[in-house]
């Protein structure tokens, strides 16, 4: 038995298991893929008529495709005051060939564009009659760097012979969860406190989580404020009582959460995860909350959250 057990030890220390599989592409894309891969603020300029353009914003998530062959985006923001995602692969297909495959939730087809790599960034082209060429969208990503990069679209309807911006996008690198940061160690700690409490009927322990004052509002589907609204504040009295009165209301809870993103200025935070879970009255799937928290005597506390996609009853 103790042979067998230094066997599997010495199996598991060489990483003959629990090592995730790469699956290289033939072409090296020299970095310019794997640099885009994270989360993103994403600020944009987009044209909702000839000439009139309006400024929105959203959050891009970058993930790995095939190693240095591809990868996606998921972006999710606002555009002519509606919700607005976008779904788009960008793949190499030779050493400094790619092609990109977009998809919006405005239109019902796919746009394939073709180009490559060039001292800047990258271009490509879509076409709509690749005959007549008429009509054309360029695409261009400039200046690819660490921590930000934009890209720019602009179309053409007279065979290229003037072309007028459709999109300008600024992405701008979020700071992530930083596991050796003691401050966003306490954090999480804070929100695992809230979640776990919540789900086991430790009601304390929601309790430790939470400051002596507790907000929630809703987006009422809106990144608008004007459109918020207020749905509980809690103090006192109401605070001790409010975690029992939920579990015994709302329960059974359950709910997983990562962290997108963590802000910190003294000690004030401005904490972004996705969650996914339910309650007894609605489920969510990768739901973004954003969440207010203050430090008080070397610990983190909860001060509130905002929930966009969901309103009062």
């Amino acid at each position: 038995m103790r042979k067998l057990l230094l066997i599997l030890f010495t199996f598991l220390s060489l990483g003959g298991v629990c090592q995730p599989r790469n699956y290289p592409c033939q072409y090296a894309d020299a970095g310019i893929l794997s640099s885009l891969v994270g989360t993103w603020k994403v600020v944009t300029k987009d044209r909702i008529s000839p000439g009139n353009y309006e400024t929105n914003a959203g959050i891009s998530v970058i993930s790995k495709g095939i190693q240095g062959c591809s990868i996606k985006e998921s972006y999710q923001g606002i555009f002519k005051e509606k919700n607005y995602a976008v779904e788009a692969i960008l793949l190499m297909t030779d050493s400094m060939k790619l092609q990109r495959v977009y998809f919006d939730s405005e239109h019902a087809n796919a746009m394939v564009f073709d180009g490559g790599i060039n001292a800047e960034g990258m271009e490509l082209f879509w076409v709509r009659d690749k005959e007549r060429k008429k009509m054309q969208v360029k695409f261009e990503m400039i200046a690819p760097g660490t921590d930000s990069f934009e890209w720019k679209t602009h179309l053409t309807t007279d065979f290229g012979e003037t072309w007028q911006l459709t999109h300008h996008w600024q992405y701008t690198r979020v700071a992530p969860f930083e596991a050796n940061n003691i401050e966003h160690r306490l954090i999480k700690s804070a929100l695992d406190n809230y979640h776990d409490g919540l789900t086991t009927g430790n009601t304390e322990r929601v309790k430790e989580a939470l400051a002596d004052q507790f907000i929630m509002y809703n987006g009422n589907y809106s990144g608008d404020a004007v459109n918020w609204q207020a749905h509980m504040f809690l103090a006192g009295k109401d605070l001790e009582l409010w975690p029992e009165m939920f579990i015994k209301e709302a329960g059974p809870y359950q709910n997983d959460f990562g962290i997108i993103s963590i802000h910190i200025r003294g000690k004030a935070a401005v904490v972004v995860t996705s969650d996914t879970g339910k309650n007894k009255f609605r489920q969510w799937n990768k739901e973004q909350t954003t969440w207010l928290l203050g430090e008080k005597e070397d610990q983190w506390e909860i001060i509130g959250y905002y929930l966009r996609d969901i309103s009062n009853p």
